[in-house]
């Protein structure tokens, strides 16, 4: 008798309002995992509304990991997504991206207790996909 073994795949939510980036990220993940659960969100309202929905579809974390740009459009940005992630799903692992200035990031950042992983654009497919590899290792 042959036994199938069936994979439950990794779920990854990327808010990233720049499609060019997004279309990048989603081959790099592909190449990561090629059942991974992809989704994507545009603005961290959008992103706010998809998280607690299915963190109540899954009791719990919504997502194994969450990809985020600090500018986004709308009233709030990446950081108050992250802030939003740390507080009700603290075991979520979050990677923010972005091209922001060192300087401008560290006075973003001073207030903070805890800082997020963070990957500086532009980064190389090589620097991206080995941090996102590294996080996404089930343990």
């Amino acid at each position: 008798m042959v036994e199938i073994k069936t994979r439950i795949g990794r779920s990854v939510f990327v808010v990233e309002d720049d499609l060019e980036l997004s279309s990048v990220i989603d081959r790099i993940l592909i190449s990561i995992d090629p059942i991974l659960h992809l989704e994507w969100a545009t603005t961290a309202e959008e992103a706010i509304t998809t998280l607690v929905k299915r963190s109540k579809e899954k009791n719990g974390n919504p997502y194994d990991l969450m990809i985020c740009d600090i500018y986004l459009e709308g009233a709030r940005n990446g950081l108050d997504l992250w802030k939003f992630c740390h507080t009700h799903y603290p075991t979520m692992k979050v990677v923010i991206i972005s091209g922001i200035d060192p300087e401008k990031l560290t006075v973003l950042l001073d207030s903070l207790e805890e800082v997020p992983l963070f990957l500086s654009k532009p980064f190389s497919v090589s620097d991206c996909s080995n941090l996102l590899e590294s996080l996404l290792i089930v343990q």
